[in-house]
C-alpha cells in the first residue's frame, strides 16, 4: 500500500495549536487532507500523532473524518512514523506535515511517479529547493524507513525522520525540480505571520475550495504581491536548524592554533572584525579549532601561522584561479616589482592587458581598470547612469560594498536613505519581478546589473529576456562577472550562455589574485570615462593611482608553456587564466 502519513501534534514550539487552527472555516489539517485526497496515487491517509493528552483532539479529528490514526513518541518522530507504517502495512510512505496547507496534488503525484519507477529508495523536492517551501513531499520505501529506524542515532535524525536517509549514503536518492525556480516563496505555516498569510490566500481563493493549484497561487501573488510581505521575515526550516543544536558535537581533530589566537587577540584591539573583509572574519569559522591567520600557500594548499596544512577550497575567496604561487605568474610579478610598482605615467602593460581582454570578452571594445570587484561594478553603474541620464539601478545578486549596492542589504548602516532608494532588487529567473521594477520606475532605470548565474542556472531564456526588457526600456544591461569571469568559459558567462551585455565587471581573477579588476564594454559607453567625450570636460570619474598598476598587469599577462588541466579540458596556457588555447571541449 502507498499511503500518506501526516505527522501531526498540537504542541508546536513556535505556533502551538496550529494543526487545528481555523483557516477559511476549516482546520488547517483538514485543508491538507482534502488536497492529498485529490492525488491519483495515494491510497490512504494516516495521522501519526503523539501519546500526549493534548493530542487527543487530533485523534477525535481523525475519527470524525474516518481516518486511520496511530500514536507514538513526541520526541522520536522517526519511531512514530515507523510504527504507524508498520502497524498499517504501508509499503511506500508519502511523508507530509500539517504545516503545508497549500500542498499541490499534481506536484505530489509527480514525485510519487518518479519514486514508483523503482530506481530510487527516496524521492523528494526538498534536497534542492526549487518549489515553494510548503509544497514539501518525501516518498520512501518502508525498507529504507526501517533501516533508518534501526541505525539513526542523532537527536535531529530521530526528530525529523529523514535526515539519516538523505545523508548516510546508504540509499538511492532523487530530487524532483520545478521547471521555474520558485524557492523564494514561503508557504509553510510555522509562525503567526505564516498563518495570517494562509488565511489571506484562502480568503481570496475561497470560490475554488481546495481545488486551487500552484498556478493559481502564483497568479494570485502576481496580482497581489503585497500578500508576500505578511510573512517575509519567516525562516525556512527554522525548526530543523534549531534541532541540530541538540546533537552532540562532532569530535574535533586537535590542531595547534595557539599563534593564530595570540594574533587574534592583538587584532581585536587594532582591526575592526580582526580583518579587512567579512568573509575572512573569525565570526565565519568555528572558534577554538579553526585557524584565524594563514601564512602561505602553494597550489591548492595553504598553511596557517601555526604550520597546519589545509586544502584551500575557497582559493583566496575566488581569484586564485591557477593556485597559490603559480610559477610564471609569481615570476612575472617579481620581475615587474624590480622594475617598478607605480609610475607617474601609464605603463605599456595596461595596453597589452587591454588587448587581451578585448580579444577574449565578447562585450569588450574598451577596458578601464580598478583594483577589486567593487571598483568594477561601481564603475559600471556610474558610467551607465552618465550614459543614460537616469539614476535608478535594478540589481540581482551580490555586487560589493559600495553605497549604491550595499544599501539594498541588511548591512546598510551609514548609507543615506536617498541613496538606498535608488537601487531596487529583482529575483533571479523571475522576469515578472524585473517588469515590476520598470513599471514602478518608468523612464528612470539606468541599468540592470546582475550576476549571470549562481547556484541555479537561468531557465526559459531568462538572461535573454532580461537583456531584451532592459533595452526595450532604455536601460543598459550589465553583467557582474566577478565570480563567473574566465571560469564558465574563457570569455565568461556571456561567452558560455551566448548573451552579450553592454558592460561587464571582472575582478581579481584577471591577475590570479593580484589587485586588478576591469570594466569592459561598448566603445560608445566606455568613452564617457574619457575627458575627450564630445570635446568637453564633462566625463565620468573612475580613477585610482594603483588602478592598472604594472605588477597586477604583469601577473595577468604572464606567459607559460605549461599545460594545465581545467575540469576535463587540457589547456595550453598562453596567459595566466586570461587567454587559453584549448585542445578540446568547452570549460
Amino acid at each position: 500500500m502507498l499511503a500518506a502519513i501526516i505527522q501531526a501534534r498540537m504542541g508546536s514550539t513556535r505556533l502551538p495549536g496550529k494543526t487545528l487552527a481555523q483557516v477559511s472555516g476549516k482546520p488547517l489539517l483538514q485543508h491538507l487532507i482534502e488536497r492529498i485526497r485529490m492525488s491519483r496515487l495515494v491510497e490512504d491517509v494516516i495521522i501519526a500523532t503523539t501519546t500526549r493528552a493534548r493530542d487527543n483532539a487530533l485523534v477525535e479529528f481523525a475519527e470524525r473524518l474516518g481516518l486511520r490514526c496511530s500514536r507514538g513518541s513526541e520526541e522520536d518522530v522517526l519511531d512514530r512514523i515507523y510504527q504507524a507504517a508498520k502497524h498499517y502495512g504501508v509499503e511506500h510512505v508519502v511523508r507530509v506535515t500539517p504545516d503545508c496547507p497549500f500542498l499541490d496534488h499534481q506536484v505530489m503525484d509527480r514525485i510519487i511517479e518518479t519514486y514508483l519507477s523503482g530506481q530510487y529508495d527516496y524521492v523528494t523536492n526538498t534536497l534542492l529547493y526549487t518549489y515553494p517551501d510548503g509544497l514539501d513531499v518525501e516518498v520512501f520505501s518502508f525498507n529504507a524507513l526501517e533501516q533508518a529506524w534501526k541505525e539513526a542515532q542523532l537527536p535531529s535524525e530521530r526528530e525529523h525522520v529523514t535526515p539519516y536517509i538523505r545523508t548516510s549514503g546508504h540509499f538511492r536518492l532523487f530530487n524532483v525540480e520545478s521547471d521555474v525556480d520558485l524557492s523564494h516563496f514561503k508557504w509553510s505555516v510555522d509562525t503567526q505571520e505564516d498563518l495570517a498569510f494562509a488565511r489571506s490566500v484562502y480568503e481570496r481563493l475561497q470560490d475554488k475550495g481546495n481545488a486551487f493549484d500552484l498556478k493559481d497561487m502564483l497568479l494570485l501573488l502576481r496580482n497581489h504581491p503585497e500578500l508576500m510581505s505578511i510573512n517575509q521575515q519567516s525562516i525556512v526550516n527554522e525548526g530543523y536548524y534549531k534541532s541540530l543544536t541538540n546533537d552532540p558535537p562532532v569530535p574535533a581533530h586537535e590542531l595547534p592554533v595557539g599563534r593564530s589566537y595570540t594574533l587574534k587577540n592583538k587584532a581585536q584591539r587594532l582591526i575592526p572584525s580582526c580583518t579587512q573583509t567579512f568573509s575572512k572574519a573569525p565570526t565565519q569559522f568555528v572558534q577554538g579549532v579553526a585557524p584565524v591567520f594563514l601564512a602561505r600557500g602553494q597550489g591548492s594548499h595553504v598553511w596557517d601561522v601555526d604550520g597546519n596544512e589545509y586544502i584551500d577550497y575557497p582559493m583566496g575567496l575566488g581569484p586564485i584561479i591557477l593556485g597559490h604561487n603559480y610559477a610564471s605568474v609569481t615570476e612575472a610579478a617579481v620581475r615587474q616589482m624590480q622594475d617598478g610598482m607605480a609610475f607617474s605615467l601609464a605603463h605599456p602593460l595596461e595596453v597589452e592587458l587591454s588587448e587581451l581582454l578585448v580579444e577574449i570578452i565578447p562585450c569588450a571594445e574598451m577596458v578601464r581598470f580598478g583594483k577589486n570587484g567593487s571598483d568594477a561594478t561601481s564603475g559600471a553603474v556610474r558610467v551607465a547612469r552618465a550614459y543614460t541620464g537616469r539614476d535608478v539601478i535594478a540589481c540581482c545578486g551580490y555586487h560589493g560594498w559600495q553605497d549604491w549596492y550595499v544599501g539594498t542589504t541588511t548591512r546598510n548602516k551609514g548609507v543615506p536613505k536617498a541613496v538606498q532608494e535608488l537601487t531596487v532588487t529583482f529575483r533571479y529567473n523571475d522576469i515578472a519581478s524585473l517588469e515590476r521594477v520598470f513599471a514602478q520606475h518608468p523612464g528612470q532605470v539606468a541599468a540592470v546589473i546582475m550576476e549571470p548565474v549562481g547556484v541555479v542556472e537561468p531557465r526559459d531564456g531568462f538572461l535573454q529576456q532580461v537583456r531584451e526588457l532592459a533595452h526595450r526600456e532604455g536601460a543598459l544591461f550589465v553583467f557582474d562577472e566577478i565570480i563567473t569571469g574566465f571560469r564558465l568559459a574563457l570569455g565568461g558567462a556571456q561567452d558560455y550562455f551566448g548573451v552579450v551585455p553592454d558592460l561587464a565587471a571582472f575582478g581579481k581573477v584577471i591577475g590570479g589574485g593580484f589587485p586588478v579588476a576591469a570594466v569592459a564594454g561598448r566603445r560608445d559607453i566606455m568613452r564617457h570615462l574619457s575627458p575627450e567625450v564630445e570635446g568637453t570636460a564633462d566625463y565620468v570619474q573612475q580613477a585610482g593611482t594603483l588602478s592598472g598598476n604594472p605588477v597586477g598587469c604583469a601577473a595577468s599577462v604572464a606567459r607559460s608553456p605549461m599545460p594545465m588541466l581545467v575540469g576535463d579540458v587540457r589547456c595550453a596556457m598562453r596567459t595566466s587564466g586570461t587567454n587559453w588555447t584549448l585542445s578540446g571541449g568547452r570549460p
